[in-house]
């Protein structure tokens, strides 16, 4: 290929902060420190939690760390615990003059009683204790401010101009006296000439009440039984609470079994303290005595399991307990399982765009999941079939023998990789089988397939959705959409009502407009070339201007000619020299055209073709694209003028007939006609009735044979002897033997055939009118 840009185009849920890491204002400061703490014992294999710490005012050199943040319910108490600060103050702060720094607490809490001159290293002294470790250079008292207990002032002398200096604040006997909800700061204050840190630090957060957090982990896929973890985690200490229940009531159709096993995390909570019962939908846990209450906030887990009761209630899906009880909890649902018959489903969260005509074009992911786990049996299938308008990749390079795919398979959930073949004449369907090694056999999780990167090569002028269909032995059904298909170009005229005279040496018809469906659409692999090609009996009088007007593409050489030897159809060709990086556009200005006297009325159709517009119909392994080439090779087609008044005396033998699909009724050069049999769409193809086509096209009732014997329907038009057998997908034309990519079949006793086949086998041209539902066969 060229360098072508292709279109390869469980619920944990908490309401408080868990603390975790160290937060830094300023510098930081990890070398000589004073300690603010019971013992220098009490620090040893601490590791620092982080405060929220606001910005501290310029002057300000060095920083806080907030060892941990403890959450604390409101009301009134005595010793509580608020975080370890520490105070990192930068060397050469401390300059032999003495320095203050005010700590104040915020309201709803002070210091446990009033408090004097605290000389560093004297411990235990009205709950403000300090312990000095920064050496004989720098000393620190603490002293009380005022009548207040809510202040103190750290008061520094000596001078660290050798090292940085620490002061840890252990607020291990603070009062409560009713705090407000949310942050508990300290606000720490000094000159702006001093140079000590200043500004708040985040010590720990109230609560309103105790509130307890759930997840429920490790939940499964099944269609039976389930198992999971509770997980339970108090917010503060004796957030469960004597008399206050949690309760989880399963949906209709599940519940619960017995309680597993209690492990305890954290805390002082214990298995004793807990009472849990079960009743059908309905789990109780709850606090067993006033004994029972935490002293700390704790968690455990609490392995629980439930099954279906009754599968014509169940619903598939997520099952969602919900949560009540007079206990406060962070959610009031929990999803704690997923439930689902065996089987499973095909899906494609993002269809890609896919440009018609070209190869290696990618899908969207195609993800094949089981329902429930152990869905996918070893020696089943799942097979998905591309329509009639795409090959998948590999088949299109090298044929239908081929095994695996492009790009790459990913699974999931202990399915492993399953073997990838294709079947058919044509290796539209892709058959992934399961061997014994691949199937989900030890997780509890529905497992996945994912076909990522997958490429299909797509036939000239399909448009639309590109759907897969589903099936196979695994049971799966449906289709699914995996691309929308684009054309590489559109043609257009600026007058197609030109209404020109038959026998014209020189019919100005205007202007015509190509327009690439997207960049890159018009390539320059192989020879690059883009051919208008138009009906017989009309030619190209000159050449007309041929140029891009939008976009980057660049083309050359620029001719008309006379099309495959013959004298009367003409084509305009040039070549792409560089793709377009943007959609661009072609202007084919001052067309003019010779139109012969054998041209019958009605439009003038140029068809586009090339290798450049339509490459996967001049490409591709034979068998695969056989169809293409025969019938598809057209990227677009338009009418760019039609053919008025009929030049006198002159004689056509041109045919037109008209057929509606379900409508026995036809028309043959505007003469309405019956059949016995309607056209009928099956399958994504439309078919015709070979007998009623041929007459139409000229073929005599003598000429239209069958033998019953040998099942052989024989049409002899002029020197043309067309040859099909029933039941079989052999066309015989004048000896030379076709193989269709279908069988011929009968309907009312007539034989039909899908109208690209009956255009084949009858030397004519066909044109299907989606939006109108109409067929028209035009004779060469």
């Amino acid at each position: 290929m060229s360098d072508k840009i292709h279109n390869k185009q469980k619920n944990k849920k908490n309401v408080y902060d868990i603390q975790g890491g160290e937060q830094k204002f300023m510098k930081k400061s990890t070398k000589k420190v004073l300690n603010v703490a019971a013992s220098a014992a009490m620090l040893a294999g601490i590791a620092p939690v982080a405060g929220i710490v606001a910005p501290t005012a310029a002057h300000a050199s060095g920083s806080f760390d907030v060892y941990n943040v403890p959450t604390l319910s409101t009301g009134s108490a005595n010793s509580i615990q608020l975080g370890r600060v520490k105070v990192n103050v930068d060397q050469y702060t401390l300059d032999g003059t003495t320095k203050e720094l005010t700590v104040t607490l915020p309201q709803g809490f002070e210091f446990a009683s009033d408090f004097e001159n605290t000389t560093a290293n004297t411990a235990g002294v009205n709950g403000f204790q300090l312990v000095d470790t920064g050496g004989a250079n720098v000393t620190a008292n603490v002293y009380k401010i005022g009548t207040s207990n809510k202040s103190a002032k750290i008061v520094f002398n000596g001078s660290n101009g050798t090292d940085d200096t620490g002061l840890f604040l252990n607020l291990n006997n603070i009062k409560a006296t009713g705090p407000n909800t949310g942050d508990v700061n300290l606000t720490f204050s000094a000159s702006t000439a001093s140079g000590l840190p200043t500004g708040n630090v985040k010590v720990a957060t109230v609560v309103s009440s105790g509130q307890v957090a759930l997840e429920a982990n490790d939940t499964q896929s099944s269609s039976d039984d389930f198992n999971f973890t509770l997980k339970v985690t108090e917010s503060v200490a004796a957030s469960l609470k004597t008399g206050n229940a949690l309760k989880f009531k399963l949906p209709s159709g599940f519940e619960w079994n017995a309680v597993g096993t209690f492990t305890p995390l954290y805390g002082d909570l214990t298995s004793a303290d807990l009472t849990t019962s079960v009743d059908g939908d309905t789990l109780t846990i709850a606090a067993t005595n006033t004994a029972a209450l935490s002293s700390t906030a704790s968690s455990f887990n609490l392995d629980l399991s439930f099954s279906v009761e009754d599968e014509d209630k169940a619903k598939e899906g997520d099952i969602t307990a919900t949560v009540s009880g007079n206990s406060s909890a962070n959610v009031s649902s929990l999803v704690v399982g997923s439930y689902g018959q065996y089987g499973g489903g095909v899906t494609v969260a993002s269809p890609s765009t896919v440009i018609a005509g070209q190869d290696e074009q990618q899908l969207g992911d195609i993800v094949v999941k089981e329902s429930v786990a152990g869905s996918f049996i070893a020696g089943r299938t799942v097979t998905l079939q591309l329509p009639e308008g795409a090959r998948w990749q590999s088949v299109y390079e090298d044929g239908t023998d081929v095994t695996g795919t492009t790009g790459s398979i990913d699974t999931a959930n202990g399915l492993g990789q399953p073997n990838i073949t294709y079947t058919g004449t044509d290796g539209r369907t892709l058959r992934m089988t399961f061997p014994a090694g691949s199937v989900n056999n030890s997780n509890n999780n529905a497992g996945s397939i994912t076909l990522k990167d997958v490429e299909v090569a797509v036939q000239p002028g399909f448009t639309g959705d590109l759907n897969v269909a589903v099936a196979g032995s695994q049971g799966l059904t449906g289709t699914v959409k995996v691309a929308t298909a684009t054309p590489s170009l559109t043609l257009s005229a600026s007058d197609a009502t030109y209404s020109a005279s038959i026998g014209s040496d020189s019919a100005n018809i205007g202007n015509l407009t190509l327009k690439e469906g997207a960049a890159g659409a018009l390539t320059d692999d192989d020879n690059g070339l883009v051919e208008v090609l138009l009906p017989a009996g009309v030619t190209f009088g000159s050449v007309p201007t041929v140029s891009v007007t939008s976009g980057d593409l660049t083309i050359r050489n620029v001719s008309i000619d006379t099309y495959n030897n013959s004298a009367t159809q003409g084509v305009l060709r040039f070549y792409v020299d560089s793709e377009s990086t943007t959609a661009s556009t072609i202007a084919i200005n001052g067309v003019n055209l010779r139109i012969d006297r054998t041209v019958p009325q009605g439009n003038i159709v140029a068809k586009v073709q090339g290798d450049a517009a339509a490459n996967t119909a001049y490409h591709g392994f034979g068998d695969v694209t056989q169809t293409w080439k025969d019938s598809y090779r057209y990227a677009t087609q338009a009418t760019i003028a039609t053919i008025g008044t009929q030049a006198p005396g002159a004689e056509t033998n041109a045919v037109t007939a008209i057929y509606t699909i379900g409508s026995t009724s036809y028309k043959v050069n505007g003469e309405t006609r019956t059949a016995e049999v309607a056209p009928y769409v099956e399958n994504g193809r439309t078919y015709l009735p070979v007998r009623y086509v041929a007459e139409a096209l000229g073929v005599t009732p003598a000429n239209i044979l069958f033998d019953k014997a040998t099942s052989m329907v024989t049409l002899i038009k002029g020197d043309r002897v067309v040859q099909l057998k029933l039941k079989t997908n052999q066309l015989t034309i004048n000896g030379s033997t076709i193989n269709m990519d279908v069988k011929a079949v009968t309907k009312a006793n007539r034989t039909v055939l899908p109208i690209a086949w009956v255009g084949k086998a009858l030397d004519a041209t066909v044109m299907y009118d989606a939006a109108a539902k109409t067929v028209t066969v035009n004779s060469k």
